[in-house]
């Protein structure tokens, strides 16, 4: 998007509006991805990595590009800090978009996993959920009931496995809203093209 940039010498509004739509529509259709079906994303992950990095950096050049010489570190620096603000605003609403859906669909999971292996005892249930939310899921060979039982072990962690995969999509679905609102940005976007010269901000001699 940056070579693009130059070559048109601007263009910036049909690049990111283009760019945002890769991206938008590449993070909501992982939302098709199951545990079954991995391979198939990664095509997914290329279209929607692509609108990404068709958005950042450019993004972050455009702005230095029509700021007054003078403020071009201080526009730099806000670019960056905004990134980071609103990749925390993004994590926060992202985590518990996925922490409202996964807990519930654990618990049924982990506890019918559990009962189908003759594990009732509840403090061993809510532990093994608690290992499997931790990603800790080697330990759980060792929890009381499974007893180092392989297959019983499988099981179980296929049954996070796939609480997992119920789970994500709602973050997915998510991301559109997201990636509505920078594509309708990106239609409002003003025309570079006269700040695209040859103009040099500083010369170091």
């Amino acid at each position: 998007v940056l070579w693009l940039l130059s070559v048109f010498r601007g263009g910036n509004k049909w690049l990111l509006i283009g760019s945002s739509v890769m991206m938008t529509a590449g993070c909501g259709a992982l939302a098709a991805a199951r545990v079954d079906n991995l391979n198939a994303v990664y095509g997914i992950l290329v279209v929607a990595g692509l609108g990404i990095g068709g958005i950042v950096v450019p993004a972050s050049i455009i702005t230095t590009i029509i700021c007054p010489d003078d403020l071009i570190a201080t526009i730099a620096a806000l670019t960056l800090a905004i990134r980071v603000i609103g990749g925390a605003i993004g994590y926060t609403v992202y985590y518990n978009v996925f922490y409202n859906k996964f807990v519930p669909l654990l618990s049924v999971n982990i506890a019918t996993a559990c009962y189908e292996n003759d594990i009732f005892d509840l403090k061993v249930i809510t532990t093994i959920a608690q290992l499997t939310g931790a990603s800790l899921i080697d330990e759980i060979l060792y929890v009381p009931g499974v007893d180092g039982n392989i297959t019983k072990w499988e099981i179980l962690v296929g049954a996070g496995q796939l609480a997992y995969a119920q789970a994500y999509p709602y973050v997915y679905y998510t991301s559109i809203a997201f990636g509505s609102v920078s594509i309708i940005a990106a239609c409002f976007l003003g025309d570079i093209s006269k700040y695209m010269d040859d103009h040099v901000a500083v010369i170091i001699r």
